[in-house]
């Protein structure tokens, strides 16, 4: 009997997988021409806005760096309008709150790596004195807004403060990726790295991925636990192993790629196309995991108003979506709607 049982429930998340799988790609079946433009304008704005601090560089390093820390915002912004198209009709988020998870993907992933176009005349921003001076700048700015009075009432401080939330937020996540302490801590773990690296790229950058969807949709970082509950903590965890598999789509294209150019030239060929061909592929693994973060969000009932205490699709033994994600069933029992 017991064993009966545990085959009942084995068939029962593979059900619930299977449909996750085959929600996501309705998902990206239904809504592609919209996702792609999205991914692929976010991915532009961060080439382009990469490109300016790049030119603003060499008029003065500082500037160039100011502007590189808005590179991720083009691109979150992008995925979190990516979200919205799939799950309309929320409220709308403060942008900075979708950002901060973004970052940890951002960072993750190697995004800040820069895709540049030009290798060989352009310059790789780092973390230096010019860096340091434009975190500590934009800190310091956005800790004295509130204080001055005279600015704080004006119909554009809101778009300032947004834009120096970016700045610091961003030129953080750049120094936690590059700033040579971080290598050293990483050197003192050696030992055990392997442990930080397996959790850090199964665990915290998939469930980084589930925020940006959760909060890109207006709800608040709370709400979180209840949406995994509703989704179910199996499905949950298997759909980071999904997300860590999907993000491995852009490099095996660039394999593929490779055999099927075949040989060429290093400099003349591969170096003036290896940002836009990374960038391209990139995007592509962006789109398939939001379609697959999309998916369980649905699954938690995200996409619907819900009611405290309602049953979310993993405890929906009929299939029948009664009292799922906000319908008409309260803890077993119907309620007006």
């Amino acid at each position: 009997m017991a064993t009966r049982s545990r085959l009942l429930a084995v068939q029962e998340m593979a059900s619930d997988v299977l449909r996750l799988v085959r929600g996501a790609g309705g998902k990206l079946v239904g809504n592609w021409p919209t996702l792609l433009a999205l991914v692929l304008a976010g991915f532009t704005v961060k080439l382009a806005t990469l490109k300016l601090a790049l030119l603003a560089g060499a008029v003065g390093w500082a500037l160039g760096v100011a502007i590189f820390a808005f590179t991720a915002a083009g691109l979150a912004a992008a995925v979190m309008f990516m979200f919205r198209s799939l799950l309309p009709g929320q409220p709308w988020p403060k942008f900075p709150m979708v950002l901060a998870p973004f970052l940890m993907v951002y960072v993750a992933t190697d995004h800040f790596d820069g895709y540049l176009i030009d290798p060989a005349l352009e310059r790789q921003v780092t973390m230096d004195v010019s860096a340091a001076v434009v975190l500590i700048v934009a800190v310091m700015l956005r800790w004295l807004m509130p204080l001055w009075t005279a600015v704080q009432d004006r119909r554009w401080a809101g778009w300032v403060r947004t834009g120096l939330d970016i700045c610091w937020m961003s030129m953080v996540a750049f120094t936690i990726a590059s700033h040579p302490l971080s290598r050293w801590l990483a050197e003192l773990t050696h030992p055990v790295s392997w442990l930080f690296s397996a959790v850090f790229t199964v665990l915290l950058v998939p469930l980084a991925w589930l925020a940006v969807g959760v909060l890109a949709l207006g709800f608040r970082p709370l709400d979180a636990p209840e949406l995994v509950r509703r989704a179910g903590v199996p499905l949950t965890l298997i759909t980071c192993l999904l997300i860590v598999v999907v993000q491995q789509v852009p490099l095996l294209l660039w394999q593929i790629e490779r055999l099927a150019i075949g040989t060429r030239d290093p400099e003349a060929f591969w170096q003036p196309i290896t940002g836009l061909i990374g960038a391209a592929n990139s995007a592509i693994g962006v789109l398939l995991v939001v379609c697959l973060a999309a998916s369980l969000l649905i699954a938690s009932g995200a996409d619907e108003a819900g009611v405290a205490g309602q049953r979310g699709g993993a405890h929906d033994p009929y299939r029948d979506r009664f009292g799922v994600g906000g319908r008409d069933e309260e803890d077993g029992h119907l309620v007006g709607i």
